[in-house]
C-alpha cells in the first residue's frame, strides 16, 4: 500500500477531532472517557505520523495545519459513527406488501424462523387485496417490496422503474373437505363431472374456466355455489364444507396434512397439473440490490423451493 495513504489509528484521530472540538486536553479525556495522558500521547503520535505540528505548545489551540486537517477529517469520521450507529441500531424495516392468501397461510408462519436467523433484520408484513397495484404510497419506497399473484396471459405491463422475477408457478388443483366429498357420494367420476358439483368462484368465473380448458372440458356454463372474491376466502368456505374450491400449495397450509381439505381426484380421468400464474416479487429499482431486499430473497427462493419439493403437492 502506498504510504502516503496509510490512515493513522483510529484512536488517535478520535483524540484529536475530540481535543479540537472541546478546546482543552481534559476536556476531551472526559468526553472520551479516558485518561487526559492518552489524549496528549495520540496527539503527540499523530504530529509524529503526519510530521507536522496539530497544537500550538505555547497557547494550546490549533495550529493552521491542526484546524485544516481536523475540518478535513472530523466530517469523515462523523460519517463513519453514523453509519455504524445506523448498522447496529437504526436499520429501516423492509416492508413487504403481499396478498391477504399467501401473507397468512404460506409466508407469515415461515417468518418467525426468518428473524431468528437475521436479528438484526426486521420485516414488517402488509397484506393486502390480492387485486392491488404495486405502489409505494404510505410506504418508504426505498425500503418496500410486494409479492403479488399474475394470472398467466396478463397484459399489464410492469412500470420502468419497477424490478420483478416470478417466484414461484404452483399448480391449482380442486380441493373440498371430506364432509363435502362424502356428501357427493365420493370422488367424481369424470373431471366434467365436476360442472354437476357446488364449485366456489372467487370475483368471477375465470379460474374455473381456465382450469376446466386446461383440462380438455368445455364448460360453456360455470356452475357456482357461491362468489367469495377471493381465493383465500373461498378456502375457507371449502374448509366449512361449503363446496370445491381451487386452491394452490401456497394457500393451502397444512389443510391437506391434517385433512381439514382433500383433493379432489375424479377416478377415470386424471387431471393435468395446472399453473393458472405466478407469484412475483416487485420492487423499485433503488430497493432491488440493496442487502436486505438481496437477504430476504435468496431466503425466500430458499423457502418456495422446499415448498415445491414437498411430495403432498402436484408438480407444476
Amino acid at each position: 500500500m502506498d504510504p502516503r495513504y496509510r490512515i493513522p489509528p483510529l484512536s488517535a484521530l478520535n483524540a484529536f477531532v475530540a481535543f479540537a472540538r472541546t478546546g482543552g486536553i481534559r476536556r476531551a479525556a472526559t468526553e472520551l472517557r479516558v485518561d487526559h495522558a492518552a489524549i496528549s500521547r495520540h496527539i503527540r503520535d499523530l504530529e509524529l505520523s503526519l510530521g507536522i505540528s496539530l497544537r500550538d505548545k505555547t497557547t494550546g489551540s490549533l495550529t493552521q495545519a491542526g484546524q485544516t486537517y481536523y475540518d478535513r477529517i472530523a466530517p469523515l469520521l462523523d460519517g463513519l459513527a453514523t453509519a455504524t450507529a445506523d448498522m447496529r441500531n437504526r436499520v429501516a424495516p423492509l416492508t413487504v406488501t403481499c396478498a391477504h392468501g399467501f401473507a397468512y397461510h404460506w409466508l407469515l408462519p415461515r417468518l418467525y424462523a426468518f428473524r431468528k436467523s437475521h436479528p438484526h433484520m426486521e420485516v414488517l408484513l402488509r397484506s393486502v387485496d390480492a387485486s392491488a397495484a404495486f405502489h409505494v404510497s404510505g410506504v418508504e419506497s426505498t425500503n418496500h417490496a410486494q409479492i403479488g399473484y399474475v394470472r398467466e396471459g396478463s397484459t399489464t405491463p410492469e412500470p420502468r422503474t419497477i424490478r420483478h422475477m416470478a417466484i414461484a408457478r404452483p399448480p391449482v388443483f380442486p380441493v373440498a373437505s371430506p364432509h363435502c366429498i362424502q356428501a357427493l357420494g365420493g370422488q367424481p367420476r369424470t373431471t366434467e363431472d365436476l360442472l354437476d358439483a357446488p364449485l366456489l368462484h372467487e370475483e368471477d368465473d375465470t379460474e374455473w374456466r381456465r382450469w376446466f380448458a386446461a383440462q380438455g372440458v368445455h364448460a360453456s356454463v360455470i356452475p357456482t355455489a357461491g362468489r367469495l372474491w377471493q381465493a383465500h376466502i373461498t378456502l375457507a368456505a371449502a374448509r366449512a364444507g361449503e363446496g370445491i374450491a381451487l386452491g394452490n400449495p401456497f394457500l393451502l397450509g397444512d389443510d391437506l396434512l391434517t385433512g381439514r381439505l382433500v383433493r379432489v381426484q375424479p377416478t377415470q380421468t386424471p387431471l393435468k397439473a395446472t399453473p393458472l400464474g405466478a407469484y412475483v416479487l416487485r420492487a423499485s429499482e433503488q430497493m432491488w440490490e440493496k442487502p436486505s431486499l438481496r437477504t430476504f430473497r435468496d431466503w425466500l427462493m430458499e423457502q418456495v423451493a422446499q415448498e415445491m419439493d414437498n411430495p403432498l403437492h402436484p408438480p407444476a
